[in-house]
């Protein structure tokens, strides 16, 4: 039957035992820690992958999240109700300001 040396049962009789432990832990928590870090490190490159790149249409506007969803839901409309295929060529920003005072629209 064959007997596992541990840590716990080394005899350490002389100061050479006691350096060979100690390197010997040395070892095992750089193994450890080159593992973990190898590990972590494939991680954020996989996460790195996961970055979008902005959208930005042919006549330089730049889509953010917002009008993607509104741009997805008027095409998807839009093939609805055509029955054809759809090619989105370009979107713009309609910015809703807020009425001013002494207009006919929401004034006082």
């Amino acid at each position: 039957m064959r007997e596992f040396v541990t840590l716990s049962s080394w005899q350490v009789k002389t100061p050479l035992d006691a350096l060979l432990l100690s390197l010997l832990c040395v070892a095992l928590v750089s193994s450890v820690l080159i593992i973990i870090s190898f590990v972590m490190m494939l991680m954020n490159k996989i996460r790195a992958l996961d970055v979008k790149e902005p959208v930005i249409m042919k006549d330089g506007t730049e889509v953010d999240d917002d009008m993607m969803a509104a741009i997805l839901v008027a095409t998807i409309d839009y093939r609805k109700e055509k029955k054809e295929d759809v090619k989105v060529i370009s979107c713009k920003l309609i910015e809703q300001d807020e009425p001013k005072k002494g207009s006919k629209r929401g004034g006082k």
